[in-house]
Parts: structure tokens; sequence; C-alpha cells
């Protein structure tokens, strides 16, 4: 059976901070089970959270509390976490520090974020905010963005509502109302007096999490009136079925407004913290809801067919039920990156080596681009070999050669040369064989302070893995002085 490669999933919640980052997180979880193990860390979390976690997770890694402001914050996962693993971060005290931590041993690094409030050295960031373009961001060389609701971390259920077709519920109108799992201001009930004083409102659907903390009177306030019904907790299949037969829905402008508008319907959206500007300023400008405070004024009337069915147009736009395909996509090349192994070249890859070096393309971006005879390969390979001032390794993607790398070093100088086999181009990886033989070289020769490298003007792909890979330009090489040469000073 083919091992998989872990995802271990790091966020919290709980009643104070609400359960946000962990919900998306989970959905995230979802979309990518069937391929990787996934693994979820999360902070003294209670037993209902734990329970919900191991429902959709493989395993759930218990950390002890530790504040953000402690050291050891930043070291909870060195234990766990090596150059084989994915890690994904949710949540807004894994800043710059905690990251490096986590890529200094060589883990590939994904982190979701909404804030965009300090430095990333992920090597992809995912925000499923419209509206908010790269610049935004101060990012590493490599790191990937991907930004908007065509990253959308839906649950199963949601994502295939997205691909359905969407009516109007033909009965008196039914409001849904849905703050968040925790809502620690209660704008539940909030909303809840609200759209009681609207007389074309007969029906109130009102939902709540486990972390929520206003339940006892909430309930008390349910009784009291027959027009609303309390869910408390509800299963994402029983929530799509609540919301489609929901007209309209007031949300809080967070992943329950992804969520409806993948279902579809009339959206009115509060924010309700700091961080739901971005996605509240995105659903309003693009159509896709209607802000709070036009709640009142828009549904004193009887909602239309023709108002439904144009929101319905909107939200069908950004949400296309496809998100988990891109982001499978993403975790897909990542994990190519963490299944990279080096080893050191040895006289049994000459052949490989003989064949990788009169690839056509090859070839093509070297600096002699004549064809070379197995002699004179094999002469050159075996002294290289021999010579104590050469490193050659060989990249591994599940034990399969995808890669190689040499450093000639002089005077604690190396040069590079690297190529990737036929099979593994255009994946990029690049700048990963670059990054993990510049690390493998600096493990076992410490005294070496300067790695350049060579690149044909024309050799776009390799120009970008040199940048990707946080090489700088150099001057110009003598020998060679129409190509780019890069230049990483180590630190």
């Amino acid at each position: 059976m083919e091992k998989k490669t872990r995802i271990i999933f790091r966020a919290d919640g709980n009643s104070r901070i609400g359960l946000g980052h962990v919900t998306r997180s989970l959905a995230l979880v979802h979309m990518l089970r069937k391929e990787f193990e996934c693994v979820f860390a999360i902070q003294s979390p209670d037993q209902a959270l734990q329970e919900r976690i191991r429902e959709v997770c493989h395993g759930i890694i218990l950390l002890p509390p530790a504040d953000a402001s402690e050291e050891r914050f930043k070291h909870e996962l060195d234990a766990y976490i090596s150059e084989e693993e994915i890690v994904v971060l949710d949540g807004y005290n894994f800043r710059t520090e905690y990251q490096q931590n986590i890529k200094s041993r060589g883990a590939a690094l994904i982190c979701v974020d909404d804030i965009h409030a300090y430095p990333f050295v992920a090597d992809a960031v995912i925000n499923q905010a419209g509206g908010v373009l790269p610049e935004a961001y101060e990012t590493a060389p490599y790191t990937q963005l991907a930004l908007g609701p065509h990253y959308a971390m839906l649950r199963p259920a949601f994502l295939k509502a997205a691909k359905a077709s969407r009516t109007i519920p033909a009965d008196e109108l039914r409001v849904l109302v849905c703050m968040g799992g925790a809502d620690p201001d209660n704008h539940t009930l909030q909303a809840v007096k609200l759209l009681q004083g609207i007389p074309s409102v007969k029906h109130l659907e009102v939902v709540v999490g486990s972390a929520y903390t206003y339940l006892n009177e909430l309930k008390q306030y349910v009784k009291e009136h027959k027009e609303i019904k309390l869910h408390r907790d509800l299963s994402a299949e029983s929530m799509r079925r609540l919301m489609v037969k929901c007209q309209a829905a007031v949300t809080s402008a967070s992943g329950i407004s992804y969520e409806y508008a993948a279902v579809g319907g009339l959206l009115f959206v509060k924010q309700t913290a700091d961080n739901q500007a971005g996605i509240h300023s995105f659903l309003i400008s693009q159509g896709i809801a209607t802000d709070y405070a036009a709640l009142h004024k828009t549904l004193k009337a009887d909602i239309s067919e023709e108002m439904f069915n144009e929101q319905v147009a909107a939200q069908r736009l950004h949400f296309d039920g496809k998100s988990d395909i891109r982001l499978l996509q993403l975790f897909q090349k990542l994990s190519l990156m963490a299944d990279m192994k080096l080893r050191k070249a040895t006289i049994a890859d000459l052949q490989l080596l003989f064949e990788w070096a009169n690839d056509p393309e090859v070839r093509q971006h070297s600096f002699n681009p004549k064809p070379i005879s197995l002699e004179e390969h094999t002469k050159w390979f075996q002294t290289k070999l021999d010579n104590p001032a050469t490193s050659i390794y060989i990249a591994e993607i599940d034990s399969l050669p995808a890669a190689q790398i040499r450093f000639d070093i002089s005077d604690n100088k190396a040069t590079i040369s690297y190529l990737i086999g036929a099979d593994f181009r255009g994946k990029g990886l690049g700048h990963t064989v670059l990054q993990k033989g510049v690390q493998k070289l600096l493990r076992e020769r410490p005294e070496v302070t300067k790695i350049d490298g060579l690149v044909q003007q024309q050799h776009k792909a390799s120009i970008r893995s040199f940048e990707k890979a946080g090489f700088a330009n150099g001057e110009a090489d003598q020998q060679h002085p129409q190509a780019m040469r890069f230049v990483l000073e180590r630190q």
C-alpha cells in the first residue's frame, strides 16, 4: 500500500475566539483526506470539539496550552514535523518566526490567512476572501498565493450545492440566522429581534454552534415565539437542507456566508469581527450579498423571483463548486516537494545521468549544446565522483529519480549545476531542488559561504527557479558574459 503524505493542520478554537479557524481547516481536511493522511494539532480542545475533529481526521495531536508570547510556542510542533510533512497553519498567532521554525525543519508549509498582517515564508498562502491583491502580501520569493473564493474551503455538501440548480422556495418567507459557531457578542439574538419587526418574515431558522455561550437565554426567548425554530451544532448536510428551505439568510461575514452563497439565495451579511472586513467588502461589492443595514428595507415587501434569481446568478459567478479541485492540485504539487529526498550520486547513476545530459531540452539550455558521448561522460562522471571538491546529489520522489544537482567547490564557494528529469518537468520543482540541494550541501560542507549558478537568458523556468529559491542577481561571469548569474550568500 502506497504511503500517503501526512498533513498536520494547526488551528485553535473555543467559545472565546470562536470556531472559524477550526471549521475551515476541517473543510480543507474533507477535500484532502482521500489522498493524504490528515492529522489535527490543537491546544486544549473541549470534548465536543475533539469528537468533531476525530470524525474527520485520521488523528489528533493534543497540544498543551502555550501563549503566543512564550518561546516554546513556536517550537510546539518540533517533535511532529520533518521534511516529509506538509503543515497547514490557520490562525493569527502563527507569525513569521513560527513559520520560519517549521521551514527550517524542511517541511512544506501552507498558511490560511485573511488579514495579511505580517510577512509569510510559507510555500503557499490561501486567502478565500475576494478582492485581495497579491500586492497586499509580503512573502518569500517562492510563496504561491491562492486568493479569492475560487479557493473557498467549503464542506462537501456545499461544494455539491454550488453545482446544483436553485429556485426560490414557494412557501412563506423563511429566513436563516447564523452568526457563526461561537458568536461571543450574541449578534444572533439581535438579528432575531430585528427580523421579528419585519411583517413579511413568517419563519426564522436560528442556528448556533457548540461554543455559543448564550444558549439558555436564547432558548428562553424562543419558547415565547412560535415562529422561531432553534438548531444547534448541525451537520453540514443538515445545514444545507435547512438553507435550501430558506429564501434568505442573515449571517456573519465569515465561512457561513460562503456556505449560504454556495447554496444560493438572498444573503445579508454583518461584519462581527475585524478580520471579516475583507470578506464583507467583497460580498457587498460583487452583489453576492447585501449589507445587514439594509435588511429591513429589503425584506419589508415580498421577495420577487427576479430578485432571488439575480442574487443567485451573482453567487454562481464566484462559487462554482470546483474549489476542492484547485486546492487538491495545490497540495499535490506541495506533496511532490515534501516527498523529494536527496541522496549522493554513485557510479550506478552513470547511465541515468548520461541519458539526462543528452536530453535535447537539456542540451538546448547548456553552454555546450553538442551531444555527449558515453565515453566522455563516463570519464567526466568518474572524475567528479572521485573529486572531494564536488558533491553530486540525486533527487528522488517516491523512490523515482527526478532531478540531479551538482556543486563544484573552490575557496569556500560552490557553483551549481542542476537539471530536472523529463518526467518531472513543468511541476514547479526547480526551486525545491535548489533549496534542498543547498540545505544538504551546507549541512555536509559548513565551510561554504557563497553559492552561485549560471543560467542562459532564454531559460525562463530556471531563472524563475533561482529567484524563488532566494538567489540574487550577481555580476556577470567573465567566461559567459551573456548568461545570468545568481548568487546566494550564506547568512
